[in-house]
């Protein structure tokens, strides 16, 4: 064990011991000065106790002086209005059986200036009959005392007792608030029986004009005031004047003593009791600086004894709490004297051992020049560093240390070390991970990518001050080219390009935009144009300074190419769309026209009943051809109109049931002849939000291939249920052959037949895909469950509709009357028909045959006009598409001439979209038929417009 000298102990001690006294000996230190300021703080409380009872009891004079006057004005007030009603019970007990008139001349004269009464009212047997004054108190007259449920068991006792009663403040019938006096009439106090009782006498105080005479409102009152005993009931009834708070706040309580029952008056001093007033605020001043005369002397002396306590405490506290390594350490020897745990930890050595050694046992030897440089350094200006070395571990490890210190001397006057010593080891640590993370983020940032660049230039010069790698690939310059150069000088931008951009650099120069992105572009050197995408900020200093912009820059120049061909398909696809949309409406016209005569002629066949029965059948099996190419045809243009999103939908509330009944009416031949049975059940009345038409369309086709592919002597059932009162949920299951499950992905594909060919099955395969295409535009969907040799089960959801429909059209559409009918009149009407077709003009010629009209025709609009202006006929059929002059130019025409001007004229085109039909009754014609014509309907419609025709 090394030798201690005897002085180095005592060195040691005198900074350990001596220099840290104990709590005990600062709390010794102040007893003296302690007991003065006790006995001074009592004698103080005792004094100021005195003075303060004094003061609040001259207060609370004052608040019972104010509050008795008070409570005299209350009373004196009541009384005086009691008093007075009084006399009219004694009139009414002479006169019960008095007028309006009476009354009121009685009452009259109790509404003097000092009265406080607003109305009075009498009730013989409890009911008001006579009220003074009436004006404003009408709603009371006629009113039942008995069905007042809350003042009813009052209104009885005063009846028993005979005394009077007092309610309120209660809300009135008449408005407002008010206190009631109530008292019972007796005729004839000398009789007992149960007769002498006449009613009740009530008279209403104004609540407002009582409170004012009282005194409550007076503005001179030096106290809040707060009463209690709502309908007479003292302590025990609700506040009903001032705050609730008063009553507990230690105030003056008194009685307000009424005829029958009392009030509780409650006050205190304005804004409370004061705790301190002036006065008392004042006396507690001058015995606090009498006491601090007193004690001060006292004061001083244990504040100059604890002052060097204190500041050894503090001294203390910081070198034991401190994070930071503290060390007393001799100059001459070099040895540790105090150390705090902040310098023992990272030693490994305990605090006996460590005091032990000097700062040169734990300091690297190739350190030794460096500590006498900072020894010397500390004698001659008095401290030294900071400034770095190592310190050894008690294993022989080394970590790094940065000291700082001052050279102090204690009260012997002996040299002493005060240092500062740290343990930078995990800063060192974080710079040496910090400059590894910037050599990481160089490598990213010189490694973006070929396509970006990062970019640094001085806002004032345009002097670029760092570009990333990916520079030479997007500019075509190399990074010596650019760096140090002003970056609007070495490349060769467009001139809109670079004023945009220098436009933008100022105004990050001035603050203007935190953050900014735009396009710019610029000449390659290789001649091409090129764009890019610039994202830009400014880098502001610590003081605020902008001092350069900072950004990114992405060369854009294939994606724009991309984008432009990209809008050039689009432009392409929908010229190539409106194409198909033109060849579609004029495939629609050209297929219609054939068809006219074709279905037109064959249906007049039919009519003939001078054909043999074999012709016709020919007849009835051209017809049905004849029809079933024309849904064919419609089919495949509605589908096309879906696809190109140009079908036009009219979503309305459509009740299901009559809908599937006409749809069953139009199934029924063929499910006879297939002989197969199709029920309907379940929510018919169901309203669903949907196109009628488009909704018809699609359970036909549903209930036709339900048809169409079931066995003989099968079934179809139509099922209709609803789901969470939300949707509409409609099934069709039939009997059939069923769909293998392989086969169901494409069922809803366009022309995909599923091997219906090899049944001999007719149809273009898009039946299923349109219905799903026009399900869905309603809002609606479609699935399939279908099991082989089982049958199938197609169903379609639509949305229930949230209100019902309020009538239901009348889906029956009677039959069309073939035979010739007599019209009225005694001329023939004449009609005339303007149509380019030979072959329409012969069909719709044999058609009106059926008849009794004069037909003239004209195959050119010309001569169809000097017809009309000619032979004035009384319906006009009219062709759209023709040449030279369009049927909308004829229409206008007849149309401007007077006497033609209230001619129908009805459109009979093969121009048959939904849109070619709104736009044509939209021009002015009367009707729209379209080609191929329905006989039936053809002469439906001219029958309805010469039905009314008169001739003379």
């Amino acid at each position: 064990m090394p030798y201690i000298s005897s002085k180095q102990k005592t060195i040691r001690q005198m900074y350990t011991q001596p220099y840290f006294l104990s709590r005990y000996n600062k709390l010794i230190a102040s007893i003296p000065t302690i007991l003065v300021g006790i006995a001074l703080l009592a004698l103080g409380i005792v004094v100021d106790y005195l003075n303060t009872s004094q003061q609040e009891k001259e207060l609370r004079d004052i608040v019972n002086d104010q509050l008795s006057t008070i409570r005299a004005k209350l009373e004196g007030n009541i009384n005086s209005n009691i008093h007075l009603v009084q006399g009219l019970t004694a009139v009414i007990a002479e006169e019960p059986k008095l007028t309006q008139e009476r009354f009121a001349s009685i009452t009259r004269h109790l509404f003097q200036r000092h009265s406080k009464l607003s109305s009075i009212g009498a009730a013989p047997d409890l009911v008001i009959r006579y009220v003074y004054p009436v004006e404003g108190n009408e709603a009371v007259i006629g009113l039942d005392y008995r069905k007042l449920t809350d003042q009813y068991e009052a209104i009885k006792s005063a009846i028993k007792t005979g005394e009077h009663i007092l309610i309120g403040p209660i809300n009135l019938v008449q408005g407002g608030q008010g206190f009631i006096v109530r008292l019972p009439v007796y005729t004839d106090l000398h009789k007992e029986n149960e007769d002498r009782f006449w009613g009740m006498v009530s008279a209403v105080i104004d609540m407002d004009k009582l409170y004012q005479d009282s005194g409550l409102y007076g503005k001179e009152l030096k106290i809040d005031i707060a009463i209690r005993g709502k309908d007479a009931l003292g302590k025990h009834g609700e506040i009903f004047f001032g705050p609730e708070k008063i009553f507990t706040s230690n105030p003056e309580v008194m009685n307000v003593t009424l005829p029958y029952g009392s009030w509780q008056l409650a006050a205190i001093p304005k804004g409370g009791w004061a705790k301190n007033s002036e006065e008392v605020l004042l006396f507690r001043a001058v015995l606090i600086f009498i006491g601090l005369l007193i004690l001060l002397p006292f004061i001083v002396l244990s504040n100059t004894q604890k002052k060097k306590q204190d500041s050894d405490t503090r001294l203390r506290g910081l070198f034991e709490l401190s994070p930071i390594g503290i060390a007393l350490n001799d100059y001459e020897t070099g040895e540790f004297i105090e150390i705090n745990n902040a310098l023992l930890a990272p030693t490994g050595y305990t605090h006996e051992e460590f005091l032990k050694l000097s700062y040169w046992d734990v300091t690297p030897i190739e350190f030794f020049d460096d500590e006498a440089m900072q020894l010397e350094c500390l004698e001659r200006i008095g401290r030294y560093g900071p400034y770095e070395k190592e310190y050894i571990r008690k294993n022989g490890e080394r970590y790094p240390v940065l000291l700082r210190g001052m050279l102090m001397h204690d009260m012997t006057g002996r040299k002493l070390i005060w240092s500062m010593i740290e343990d930078i080891s995990k800063r060192k640590h974080y710079e040496t991970a910090l400059k590894e993370s910037q050599k990481k983020y160089q490598r990213l940032v010189e490694n973006i990518g070929d396509n970006f660049v990062i970019y640094s230039h001085r806002v004032q010069t345009g002097e670029v001050l760092y570009v990333s790698n990916g520079f030479e690939t997007v500019f075509g310059i190399s990074k010596e080219e650019i760096l140090s150069k002003n970056w609007a000088e070495v490349i060769h931008w467009n001139p809109e390009s670079l004023e945009l951009a220098q436009r933008y650099v100022t105004g990050m120069a001035a603050k203007e935009i935190e953050f900014i992105q735009f396009e710019i572009h610029f000449t390659h050197p290789d001649g091409a144009q090129r764009t890019i995408h610039v994202s830009s900020h400014p880098a502001i200093d610590e003081s605020g300074k902008v001092m350069a912009i900072e950004g990114i820059v992405e060369d854009i120049t294939e994606r724009k190419q991309i984008e432009s061909e990209l809008v050039t398909a689009r432009n392409e696809a929908e010229r190539a769309n409106k194409a198909k949309s033109e060849f579609l409406s004029n495939m629609s016209h050209e297929l219609r026209t054939p068809m006219n005569a074709i279905l037109g002629f064959s249906q007049l066949m039919q009519l003939d009943n001078q054909l043999s029965s074999r012709n016709k059948g020919y007849a009835d099996e051209i017809v049905k051809a004849g029809e079933h190419l024309l849904e064919l045809i419609n089919d495949i243009l509605d589908l096309a109109k879906i696809e190109s999103g140009r079908i036009d939908m009219s979503l309305e509330p459509v009740i299901i049931g009559p809908v599937i009944e006409e749809s069953l009416d139009l199934m029924a031949a063929i499910a006879k002849k297939n002989d197969i049975q199709i029920l309907s059940y379940g929510a018919i009345d169901a309203t669903v939000i949907a196109d009628r038409v488009r909704l018809k369309q699609i359970i036909l086709n549903l209930l036709s291939n339900a048809i169409k592919y079931n066995r003989k002597d099968g079934n179809v059932k139509i099922n209709i249920t609803s789901i969470d009162k939300k949707y509409v949920k409609i099934a069709f299951t039939d009997t059939g052959t069923g769909i293998p499950e392989a086969m169901q992905q494409d069922l809803f594909q366009p022309f995909n037949r599923l091997e219906a060919n090899k049944k001999a099955i007719e149809g273009t395969g898009i039946g299923l895909a349109l219905t799903k295409r026009l399900i869905e535009q309603m809002n609606g969907t479609i699935s399939v469950v279908s099991k082989v040799d089982i049958g199938s089960t197609f169903t379609i959801t639509l949305p229930l509709s949230p209100v019902a429909l309020q009538e239901t059209l009348d889906n029956n559409q009677a039959e069309v009357d073939m035979q010739p009918q007599e019209l009225s009149g005694t001329v023939k009407p004449t009609i005339l028909c303007i149509e380019d077709n030979p072959a329409n003009l012969t069909l719709i010629a044999q058609i009106l045959k059926q008849r009794p009209v004069n037909f003239i025709s004209a195959h050119i609009p010309t001569l169809g006009i000097e017809l009309a202006q000619t032979h004035h006929p009384d319906v006009i059929l009219l062709d759209i598409n023709m040449p030279n002059m369009d049927g909308y130019q004829v229409l206008s025409i007849l149309k401007q001439d007077p006497e033609l001007k209230a001619t129908p004229v009805i459109a009979v085109t093969a121009k048959a979209t939904q849109n070619e039909i709104e736009q044509g009754l939209a021009a002015g014609f009367n009707d729209y038929v379209t080609k191929p014509l329905d006989v039936k309907h053809f002469l439906k419609c001219i029958d309805h417009y010469l039905t009314n025709v008169e001739h003379l």
